[in-house]
């Protein structure tokens, strides 16, 4: 099938001006031991730092801000590991709409808990046994819920990219021109709608998508140059960026934003938490350590160059960032 989209920057900007006030201008930072390292100019993303801990919010907020009087009376319903559980269900609850939110049984627990203490309904499912799409059109249907899908919707992805606006505006005003920009990808929304305007802004720049080594569906796709899944039986602790497949709008858009995908091991990711733990101060999740990954194990050359990082989230489970400290 071949799909078609004409979007670009304009629906970023729409976005932006939808949410900005309902979102936080997450900082853009620098850090002279990261940049003696990888000799070279790191500009960090701290989205992290964004209310749910993830850039997720932007584009659930951006979604939910054009449902229709109709849609918002009759509720929605969103799948998601976490992240975007959590945004849908935080945007819900500052839209005064109701909302369920299936999420697999085995997700972590802090994304469980804050999913049910923004007020949603959450059903868990086994993800091994069961399909959450399926799972939410038989909701759908029977409720008349609207979906909220994670990240193949324009609306989503243009939310998603108001982060890569921000970028582009602080990186203007202090007169820099960036070469290289690393993001985490999982479904491919985040790095869509950011690379789109970043390169709107900086035709020059070279744009990476970042996935673990067991999930690099982004990054096989694009070397054959059509959509491809991962193996049956691939894992990963990087529990943000499990798609199997990109969507088809996100691989329409990347494969024209993208230079290539990198990929990245769990071992290698675990390292790169307490780096930034250490050195940034800030805790990220495994997947929003992934472009951070690729920069510090110099998965591509980097040298004398200027980087823009993507830190896509920080909610990772306190068991879990012990024992990566412990080293366990």
């Amino acid at each position: 099938m071949i799909f078609m989209t004409k979007f670009n920057y304009i629906n970023i900007e729409d976005a932006h001006d939808r949410i900005r006030s309902s979102v936080l201008k997450t900082p853009l930072v620098v850090n002279e031991h990261i940049n003696n390292l990888t000799k070279s100019n790191v500009f960090f993303k701290l989205e992290n730092l964004q209310w749910t801990g993830s850039f997720k919010l932007r584009g659930a907020i951006n979604k939910l801000s054009q449902l229709n009087s109709e849609e918002k009376n009759r509720g929605i319903v969103a799948y998601s590991s976490g992240n975007h559980a959590q945004a849908v269900a935080y945007a819900s609850k500052i839209k005064n709409i109701t909302a369920t939110i299936i999420m697999p049984k085995n997700a972590p627990s802090i994304k469980i808990n804050n999913t049910r203490n923004y007020g949603a309904e959450v059903i868990l499912y086994d993800p091994f046994t069961d399909s959450r799409e399926n799972i939410a059109h038989e909701i759908s249907k029977e409720k008349g819920k609207t979906i909220i899908r994670p990240f193949d919707d324009e609306d989503i992805i243009a939310g998603q990219g108001t982060a890569g606006k921000e970028i582009a505006e602080d990186l203007l005003k202090l007169h820099i021109i960036p070469d290289i920009y690393l993001c985490c990808c999982g479904g491919g929304g985040l790095i869509a709608g950011t690379s789109t305007y970043l390169k709107y802004q900086f035709p020059n720049i070279k744009c990476y998508s970042v996935e673990p080594e067991e999930f690099n569906d982004t990054q096989v796709s694009l070397s054959k140059k059509k959509i491809t899944s991962i193996k049956e039986g691939s894992q990963s602790f990087c529990d943000a960026l499990l798609a199997p497949q990109p969507g088809e709008v996100t691989f329409e858009i990347n494969k024209q934003t993208l230079k290539e995908g990198l990929s990245v091991s769990d071992n290698e990711v675990k390292k790169t938490i307490i780096l930034l733990a250490e050195n940034l101060k800030i805790i990220a999740e495994p997947g929003g350590a992934v472009a951070a990954t690729a920069l510090l194990n110099n998965k591509i050359d980097t040298t004398n160059k200027t980087i823009v990082v993507m830190i896509s989230g920080g909610n990772i489970d306190n068991e879990l960032f012990s024992n990566i400290v412990k080293g366990l």
